[in-house]
């Protein structure tokens, strides 16, 4: 990512279907934030790659249904 110009700015848990979690990875490109659809566990493991490391964040109907 950061050799394509790119970084990345965080992790989101987006959605939770049929018992499978979904993810995206929020990148930042000349200026414009882009979201990649991403494995959460590997969204997690690149998360945690960083030092410090990214952000995680849940999206609240996840954590509704949930919590």
């Amino acid at each position: 990512v950061e050799q394509l110009g790119g970084e990345i700015e965080d992790v989101v848990i987006t959605d939770l279907r049929n018992h499978t979690y979904f993810a995206v990875l929020r990148i930042r490109i000349n200026g414009e934030l882009v979201e990649v659809d991403s494995r959460p566990s590997d969204a997690l493991a690149i998360s945690v790659h960083y030092d410090p490391p990214l952000p995680l964040y849940v999206h609240e109907d996840v954590l509704a249904e949930v919590g």
